[in-house]
């Protein structure tokens, strides 16, 4: 009820955002799966950290601050209700400020999973400003690269590139800075910053698997676009763009079903045993 008062614009900017390409929020269904088996499995520690032992009054400076939070938020909805990151950071700090006033125990738990969520909002729109072009251009230029091997004909001019299909029909498009992967990137390094907290995997196995991560999915993009053009060429205009609002979520889905057995044995702690007979020690 209260993000509805904080973030009332924010259903309305997720529709425009991405609604029109599934008509409706269908990309927000795997999300709340994501959370609702998040909570599930790590319901036994949230009722152990919502055990307020030390009593409502000993915790009043915390629900305060969650009150004052709350307070903020609602006269500063006109400002972040101009833009999605503006407006989904307001709702996971609401969600986050009203767990402070109605059990502030939950303060710790729940700090990990607040700020993971509110950068998952947030970072896209700033790293869309900041990287956005130059990412944009490589993805183009290893397209391209993709494309010569692969074998057919495209014209490319910068970003933007021009076929004609094989049914005669001309073309065209601009592989723009949304279309750079800094959407899979972001959604990736979210999954994996809550798969860290979860599975409890040390700190060097998950940057180890960031990076390449992320690498992989810059390439993966490329991919992306070279099985779009190919279509375009196969089949023409309609059949690309057909497409192309799903494609990426598809490939993405599969790139996460391979990293997520593969981070679940990455940095296993070490199985051997010590057996003390007499003395020396001896590891087996």
């Amino acid at each position: 009820m209260l993000s509805a008062l904080t973030a009332p614009n924010f259903p309305f900017l997720v529709d425009q955002s991405v609604g029109n390409a599934f008509d409706g929020l269908f990309v927000a269904i795997p999300i709340v799966a994501l959370l609702t088996l998040i909570f599930a499995l790590r319901w036994k520690e949230l009722v152990r950290e919502m055990a307020d032992e030390d009593g409502g009054s000993s915790r009043l400076p915390i629900r305060v601050v969650g009150a004052a939070t709350i307070l903020a938020l609602l006269v500063l909805e006109p400002t972040t209700g101009e833009t999605l990151a503006g407006s989904g950071i307001a709702v996971v700090l609401t969600f986050y400020a009203t767990a402070l006033v109605v059990n502030p125990s939950t303060a710790r738990f729940m700090l990990p999973y607040a700020a993971i969520y509110g950068a998952a909002v947030g970072a896209p729109a700033v790293l869309l400003w900041a990287f956005g072009e130059p990412l944009a251009v490589l993805s183009s230029g290893l397209s391209a690269g993709l494309v010569h091997v692969v074998g057919f004909p495209v014209a490319w001019q910068g970003t933007g590139f021009q076929l004609v299909s094989k049914a005669g029909g001309v073309v065209n498009g601009v592989v723009t800075p949304g279309c750079s992967s800094i959407s899979s990137v972001t959604m990736f390094l979210g999954l994996l910053a809550l798969m860290h907290l979860d599975m409890k995997k040390d700190s060097r196995t998950t940057a180890k698997l960031a990076v390449v991560g992320v690498l992989a999915l810059v390439l993966l993009n490329s991919v992306r676009i070279l099985i779009l053009l190919w279509v375009g060429y196969e089949y023409g205009s309609a059949a690309l763009w057909g497409i192309h609002d799903w494609i990426g979520y598809a490939l993405f889905l599969g790139f996460f079903l391979a990293v997520l057995p593969l981070y679940a044995r990455m940095g296993e702690p070490n199985h051997s045993t010590v057996v003390t007979v007499g003395s020396p020690v001896v590891s087996v």
